[in-house]
């Protein structure tokens, strides 16, 4: 059976993007013809784009982005 991934790629604090991938995996289920699996990118405890802020405004809250988008550190 064919297996589709619903992707759910925001980590931010205060995501939305997660009532909606949810809504699409019970839209997702009523079909027959595939098997349906959400991941959500922030399961895997990855230090990518974390922080409530872009990274471009150079206000950083966790040190790992600091270091991964400016050469200065506070």
């Amino acid at each position: 059976m064919t297996r589709i991934a619903i992707v759910l790629g925001s980590t931010r604090p205060g995501r939305l993007g997660k009532a909606v991938a949810d809504w699409v995996l019970l839209r997702a289920a009523e079909r027959a013809d595939a098997r349906f699996e959400l991941l959500d990118v922030a399961d895997f405890d990855l230090p990518l784009l974390d922080e409530p802020l872009p990274p471009s405004l150079g206000k950083h809250e966790q040190g790992h982005t600091c270091l991964l988008y400016t050469s200065r550190c506070v």
